[in-house]
């Protein structure tokens, strides 16, 4: 692994499974935007309206396949109408039609905002957010904040965000965001700034489309993709070095996750020890199975606090936001209602980069 890859595997472990992807007694946390210090106890957290509960430990193992349900008209119903009558839907990105993007707030005390002019977006990300509608999830309102480290260094700050929820084509989805930022020290010889965006079906939990932004030193890589499983397509852009971005578009066999989106339908399965979690993803243009193993329930301390969590480790075929090809993640989410993923690790050639939860707060 260069230079590059190891940084863009040290800061872009923001997301919960590039996860990708509660059972203890569990209190009140802080409901309004008050930032939750280190507790001296166990992670403690409010129920939700509705929630998936782990389930005991099995004997021996067993695999949770997840079906390509029929619920495609909860999924993304692109502009298109009869296969037969329509051309193509417009790929325009932000820079030809120009819109405003919705402001954006921080949310932490020194929380940076990521400047996007220049960048090629998805054109969901110009849909404004409705931050105040709860849904149920586990993560209605919750705000991330991470230190991501090589060893004993803090080489920089990752934010997992749920900006709300946006309407696409009369359905419901959820806008979740990461932006990474490598450490000062680091910014004099390889900066990084890079965000991601995720719309997530508040029914089914797949997604509706995705956008990627990339910068790190003098690499830079715009990605964006509509998932349109009603004609069993997806539709997108891609901007590297050329001044024009290359469109993209491929076939679906099944409603799919992305990286980052993949994350939060983990976190919405019924987790049991010793049981795989398998669904489609795309990635990179490809569509493959996600399978991600249940390994272990342990107790895991972060400078947020000490909490009780369920281990997953999704197996990765393919470079992602979290890791390199053929590297192992390993994903602490929390074994309460939540499932919040508190800790992540990712193998690199040297040593072992993770992300350790910083503070978090629910609005």
């Amino acid at each position: 692994m260069n230079k590059t890859a190891l940084l863009a595997a040290l800061l872009l472990i923001s997301a919960g499974c590039k996860t990708a992807p509660r059972q203890p007694n569990s209190a009140s946390v802080q409901p309004a935007a008050q930032t939750q210090p280190a507790p001296q106890n166990t992670h403690n957290t409010p129920q939700p309206s509705e929630a998936p509960k782990p389930a005991s430990t099995p004997d021996k193992k067993e695999t949770l396949v997840i079906p390509a349900k029929e619920q495609t008209t909860a999924l993304q119903k692109e502009e298109i109408t009869e296969p037969a009558k329509k051309a193509k839907p417009s790929l325009a990105g932000a820079s030809q039609s120009a819109p405003v993007l919705p402001p954006d707030t921080p949310v932490f005390e020194d929380e940076e905002l990521i400047n996007t002019v220049g960048r090629l977006l998805n054109p969901y990300a110009y849909l404004p957010a409705d931050a105040n509608l709860k849904t149920g999830a586990p993560w209605d309102g919750e705000q991330l904040k991470y230190g991501i480290y090589y060893a004993f260094i803090k080489a920089g700050t990752a934010y997992i965000r749920n900006r709300g929820v946006v309407d696409i084509d009369g359905e419901k989805a959820y806008l979740i965001q990461t932006s990474a930022f490598s450490a000062t020290v680091i910014d004099a010889f390889f900066k990084v700034r890079d965000i991601n965006q995720s719309w997530i079906d508040t029914q089914t939990f797949y997604s509706r489309g995705y956008g990627q932004s990339v910068r790190e030193g003098s690499y830079k890589r715009d990605e964006w993709v509509k998932f349109a499983p009603e004609e069993k397509r997806y539709y997108g852009q891609i901007k590297k070095k050329d001044p024009s971005p290359r469109e993209i578009s491929g076939e679906l066999t099944t409603p799919v996750a992305d990286f980052l989106s993949a994350l939060y339908f983990v976190r919405a399965q019924p987790l049991e020890v010793g049981k795989d979690v398998v669904f489609d993803i795309v990635n990179r243009e490809k569509q493959y199975p996600l399978i991600v193993k249940v390994l272990r329930k342990e107790k895991v301390k972060t400078p947020a606090g000490e909490f009780h969590c369920i281990v997953v480790e999704p197996q990765l075929r393919g470079e992602g936001i979290f890791v390199s090809k053929g590297k192992s993640l390993t994903v602490w989410l929390t074994d309460d209602e939540y499932r919040m993923p508190v800790k992540m690790k990712t193998e690199v050639f040297i040593g072992s980069v993770s992300a350790s939860l910083l503070e978090y707060k629910r609005l």
